[in-house]
C-alpha cells in the first residue's frame, strides 16, 4: 500500500508542459527535478535547456554520453565529485532525449545525488520511480533508500523499506543499525544486531563500527566487552578505526583504563585515535592526563584541528593550568582557528572559569560569527559570576541578532533573577518561557521553582511542581529545597519519600537538600537519620555541603560541642562555610567563647579579608564581658585598614545605601526608523529624559524623517535614599513644531534600571555600551529604535581600577588583559608553552 502512496506522490508533482512529450514513459517523474537550479553546465539547464537556442549543446551532449555506460559513468563521476544538481541534470536529459532506459546502477548514483542536496520531497518520488523500473525491491537499491530515509529522520519509511526488502543480506542489516544510530534508536539498534545473528549473519567490520557506539551511549560495557572478543577472534582488532571506537566505548562506560591500555597498543594512531583519548580523559575527569596526551601528539607530529584543541582548552579549565590555557589561546590564533565559534566559545569559557571576566567577554565580541551556543554561554558566564545584569543586557543584543533563547539561556536568565532578587524579571522570563514552549521542560521548570520558592511564593512553585508529567531528580530537588528554606521540612522530608517511591535513585544534591531542611526546621533525629542512609543504603558519600549542614543542624540546636567534636572527627578537610556556621552558632549559644576563638582564626586563615568574622567574635566578647579582647580586635580592623560592610536594606528589589549619591549617565547617540508627523520643514528632534524626579532635556537636532543623531551625554544626579523611585528611565522622542511650544511626541522608550543600581552600588561602578532599544507610543505600537548607553557610578567610592562591571567595547585599558599578551605571544614564531624559555648564552648578549 505503501508504494502506491509513493507513486501517487510522485503523480501530484506533475504539470502539463508538452516539453516532455519527447519521452511520455518518464516525464511523470522528471518534472520535479526542475525545480533544482542549475548554474554551471548550460546544456544541463532546466526548463530553458530545451528551447531551440539549446538544441546544439544537447546534440553535444549526446555525442559525449553515446551509449548506457557513458551515461552510468558520466551521472556517476559527477556524484563523485560533489556535483549533485550537475548529476540530476544529465540523469534529466537522459530521460528526456535519448532513447536510455535507467537501470539500478543509475538509480543508485541518482539517490546518493539526492541525498547530498539533502531534499526531503524528492525521496518518495525516487522510490517510486525505482518501483516503476522493477527495481524497488533490490536490495542495494533498499539499502540506498534507507539511508536517504534516515538522513530525514523518517524512521517508519525506514522500516517499511527494511522489511519491504525481498532479500536481506549482511550490508542491508548493517545500514538498519546505522540509521538506527543517526536517529538515536540505540536500544533498537542493539536488538537489530542481535536479530542480525539470530538470522545468520556474522557481523563485519561495518557492522562492528556501527553497533559500538551503541554500546557506548547505553554504557552497556558488557555487550561492549563481547564484542571486543569478537574482535580479536575474528582479526579485526588490528583496524584502526574499530580500535578507536572501542577507546571510545569504555571512555563512555567509565574505564579509561582499558582506553589507555588499548591506545598504547595501537600501531597506527591517527588524529581520531588522539582525538578520543584526550576526550575520554576530559569527560571522565583526568584533564592533566589529557594535556600529557595533547603534549605527546604534538611531539609526534600531529596537527591539531578543532575537535583537538577545544578539548585540551575544557581540560585547561578543568585543571586550573592557566599558562597551558594561554599557551592554546596563542597557538589558535596562529593556528586561525580562534575564529570558529566552537573554538572562541571553549577560550571565552576557559577566562570565565579563571575568573578573567573582561577577558571572557573580549574573546566572545571577537567572535566573527556567534551561534545559540556562544550567546547562552556567554549569559551563562555572567549569570554564574554575579553578573546578573550583564547577563540581561547580553540577551537583548542576542534577541536584536534575531537569535532565539533555548532553553540553556533561559535557565541562565533565570539564575540571574533569583541572584538580583528580581521577581519582576523573573516574570517577564517565565513569560518568555510559556511563549516559547518550553512549559513542559524539566530544567527550566525546576529553575522556576527555585526562582518562586526563594521569593517565598511557595504555591507557585508547587503548581508548577504539579503541572510536570514527568519529574526527574532535579525537579524533586528544587521542590524539597524549597520547602526547606520557608520553614515547611515536614513536607520537605514527604516530597522526599514520594520521589523515593517513584523509584527514582537520590544523589549528593538531594541530600544536600534534605539535610539543608532539616536544619532549617530543626528536624535533628531525621537530620542524623538521612544523614547516616547516604552512604549505607544509597552509596553516597558525603562531601563538605552535607558536612556543613549538620554543623549547622547541631549548631541551631544548641550542641556547639558535639558540632565542634563532629567537625574535627571529618575525614575532610573543612571550609569556611562549616567553621562559619560553628561561629554563628556560638554567637547564638552564649558561654562557648574558646570555641568560637578557634572558628574564627581558622576561618581568619581561609579568608583573611572578610571583616564579618571579626565582627561576630567582638560582639561574642562583648555578650560574655570580655571588653578588652572586643577592643582588641577593633584595633586590628583599624590597623589592618578593613572596614566593616556597609548595611543595606532591601527596597523593592534593590540594593540600597542610604546614605550615598549615584550618578546615572545616559550616553544618547541615535534614533533610526523614527517618522516625523509633520508635513512641512525639515524634522528637529530632541529627548527629554525623566527618572523620578528628575528630568533633563536633550539639545535639539535636525535630522531626516527616519533618523536623528545626538552623541549627547545627559547627567541625573540623585540620591539613593529615594532610589526606590528611580527605578524606572522613561526617555520621550518629541519633535519641535511650529504651531507648539510643547513639540509632537514621536514615542518613548523604558528602560528598567534596577540591575544597574544593584551592580553599580555593589561594585561601585558598571557601565553598559551602547544598545538599541525600541521606541512605542502609549498602545505599545512600533515607532523606531533608539540607540543608548548607560554608566552609574556611585560617588566616593569608585574605584575605576579594579572594577568589575566595563564597557567591554570602549575601554581601553581593559585590553591590557591577558588576551593582549596572548596577541603578543603571537608574534613568536614558535608556540613552547610548555617548556621555560632558554637564558641566551655569552655570544648572543655580545652580539646584542
Amino acid at each position: 500500500m505503501y508504494i502506491q502512496n509513493l507513486i501517487q506522490r510522485s503523480k501530484s508533482c506533475i504539470s502539463n508542459s508538452h516539453l516532455f512529450s519527447l519521452n511520455p514513459i518518464f516525464y511523470r517523474t522528471v518534472k520535479l527535478f526542475d525545480e533544482i537550479p542549475q548554474r554551471s553546465c548550460s546544456l544541463l539547464n532546466s526548463k530553458h535547456s530545451f528551447s531551440h537556442e539549446r538544441f546544439v549543446e544537447l546534440e553535444t551532449c549526446g555525442q559525449v554520453f553515446h551509449d548506457f555506460f557513458s551515461w552510468n559513468n558520466g551521472i556517476s563521476s559527477f556524484v563523485k565529485n560533489k556535483q549533485p544538481e550537475q548529476a540530476v541534470g544529465v540523469f534529466k536529459s537522459m530521460l528526456l532525449l535519448h532513447d536510455q532506459r535507467p537501470n539500478y546502477v543509475t538509480l543508485l548514483s541518482v539517490i546518493r545525488a539526492v541525498g547530498s542536496l539533502n531534499r526531503e520531497e524528492m525521496t518518495g518520488v525516487v522510490h517510486a520511480f525505482a518501483f516503476k523500473l522493477g527495481v524497488g525491491s533490490e536490495v542495494s537499491i533498499v539499502t540506498a533508500l534507507l539511508g536517504l530515509y534516515s538522513l530525514h529522520n523518517d524512521m517508519m519509511m525506514v522500516w517499511q523499506s527494511f522489511y519491504g526488502a525481498e532479500v536481506k543480506d549482511l550490508v542491508l542489516w548493517s545500514a538498519l543499525v546505522n540509521a538506527c544510530m543517526k536517529n538515536g534508536k540505540f536500544g533498537d539498534a542493539l536488538n537489530i544486531f542481535r536479530d542480525m545473528q539470530v538470522s545468520g549473519f556474522e557481523p563485519n567490520y561495518v557492522s562492528i563500527l556501527s553497533i559500538l557506539p551503541a554500546c557506548a551511549d547505553l554504557g552497556v560495557l558488557s555487550l561492549g566487552k563481547q564484542i571486543h572478543g569478537f574482535c580479536i577472534v575474528r582479526g579485526l582488532y588490528t583496524v584502526t578505526n574499530i580500535q578507536n571506537s572501542l577507546m571510545d566505548m569504555y571512555a563512555k562506560c567509565g574505564v579509561v583504563e582499558c582506553s589507555i591500555l588499548i591506545f598504547d597498543r595501537l600501531w597506527g594512531k591517527d588524529l581520531i585515535s588522539w582525538n578520543t583519548m584526550i576526550c575520554g580523559c576530559v569527560e571522565n575527569g583526568y584533564p592533566k592526563e589529557a594535556l600529557i596526551f595533547f603534549d605527546k601528539m604534538l611531539k609526534s607530529g600531529f596537527q591539531p584541528d578543532q575537535t583537538t584543541i577545544r578539548n585540551a582548552i575544557t581540560a585547561c579549565s578543568q585543571a586550573e593550568e592557566v599558562k597551558f590555557g594561554y599557551g592554546l589561546h596563542c597557538y589558535s590564533i596562529k593556528s586561525r582557528l580562534e575564529d570558529l565559534v566552537s573554538v572562541g566559545t571553549a577560550l571565552f569559557k576557559m577566562y570565565a572559569d579563571f575568573g578573567d571576566i573582561v577577558s571572557s567577554r573580549i574573546v566572545f565580541d571577537c567572535l566573527p560569527r556567534k551561534d545559540m551556543i556562544a550567546w547562552s554561554a556567554m549569559i551563562s558566564v555572567y549569570a554564574q559570576t554575579g553578573h546578573s545584569f550583564l547577563a540581561f543586557e547580553l540577551f537583548n543584543q542576542m534577541q536584536s541578532a534575531n537569535e532565539e533563547p533555548n532553553e540553556v539561556t533561559l535557565v541562565s536568565l533565570l539564575q540571574a533573577c533569583s541572584s538580583m532578587k528580581s521577581q519582576e524579571f523573573g516574570k517577564i522570563i517565565h513569560g518568555n518561557v510559556t511563549r516559547n514552549g518550553y512549559s513542559s521542560n524539566v530544567f527550566i521548570t525546576s529553575a522556576l521553582i527555585d526562582l518562586y520558592c526563594k521569593f517565598g511564593q511557595l504555591a507557585q512553585g508547587e503548581v508548577l511542581f504539579n503541572y510536570l508529567p514527568y519529574k526527574d531528580i532535579i525537579c524533586w530537588s528544587s521542590m524539597i529545597n524549597g520547602y526547606g528554606i520557608n520553614g515547611f521540612g515536614d513536607k520537605a522530608l514527604e516530597t522526599f519519600s514520594k520521589m523515593l517511591d517513584t523509584g527514582l535513585k537520590p544523589n549528593g544534591v538531594v541530600f544536600t537538600s534534605v539535610l539543608s531542611a532539616c536544619s532549617h526546621c530543626g528536624l535533628e533525629d531525621e537530620g542524623w537519620k538521612w544523614f547516616n542512609y547516604m552512604k549505607e543504603h544509597f552509596g553516597i558519600i558525603p562531601g563538605l555541603s552535607h558536612y556543613s549542614c549538620m554543623v549547622d543542624l547541631l549548631s541551631r540546636a544548641g550542641k556547639i560541642e558535639e558540632a565542634f567534636r563532629f567537625i574535627n572527627e571529618m575525614p575532610l578537610q573543612p571550609d569556611a562555610t562549616i567553621w562559619g556556621a560553628l561561629l554563628a552558632g556560638c554567637k547564638t549559644v552564649k558561654g562557648y567563647v574558646e570555641i568560637a576563638e578557634f572558628a574564627a582564626e581558622r576561618l581568619l586563615t581561609l579568608d583573611p579579608e572578610n571583616t564579618s568574622y571579626y565582627v561576630i567574635l567582638s560582639n561574642i566578647y562583648a555578650d560574655v564581658g570580655h571588653w578588652k579582647d572586643a577592643e582588641r580586635l577593633r584595633r586590628v580592623l583599624t590597623e589592618k585598614k578593613l572596614r566593616k560592610t556597609v548595611g543595606f536594606s532591601m527596597i523593592g528589589s534593590l540594593s540600597l545605601e542610604m546614605n550615598k549619591e549615584g550618578v546615572l549617565e545616559i550616553l544618547l547617540v541615535s534614533a533610526q526608523d523614527i517618522r516625523n508627523p509633520n508635513f512641512i520643514g525639515k524634522p528637529c528632534y530632541y529627548v527629554i529624559a525623566h527618572c523620578g524626579k528628575q528630568e533633563v532635556r536633550s539639545k535639539t537636532v535636525s535630522g531626516d524623517h527616519k533618523k536623528a543623531v545626538w552623541n549627547e551625554k545627559l547627567v541625573l544626579r540623585f540620591p539613593l535614599s529615594d532610589l526606590e523611585n528611580m527605578a524606572h528611565l522613561k526617555l520621550k522622542i518629541m519633535d519641535t513644531s511650529k504651531f507648539s511650544n510643547d513639540g509632537n511626541f514621536i514615542g518613548e522608550t523604558r528602560i528598567h534600571l534596577g540591575g544597574v543600581i544593584t551592580e553599580g552600588t555593589d561594585k561601585g561602578f558598571v557601565e553598559l555600551k551602547p544598545a538599541r532599544y525600541k521606541v512605542v507610543l502609549e498602545d505599545d505600537r512600533y515607532k523606531g529604535e533608539i540607540k543608548i548607553g548607560l554608566k552609574f557610578k556611585k560617588l566616593g567610592d569608585v574605584q575605576p581600577t579594579t572594577r568589575e562591571c566595563v564597557n567591554l567595547v570602549h575601554e581601553k585599558k581593559s585590553l591590557r588583559s591577558m588576551v593582549k599578551t596572548i596577541v603578543s605571544l603571537w608574534i613568536c614564531q614558535r608556540w613552547k608553552f610548555f617548556y621555560l624559555r632558554k637564558k641566551p648564552d655569552a655570544t648572543d648578549i655580545k652580539k646584542q
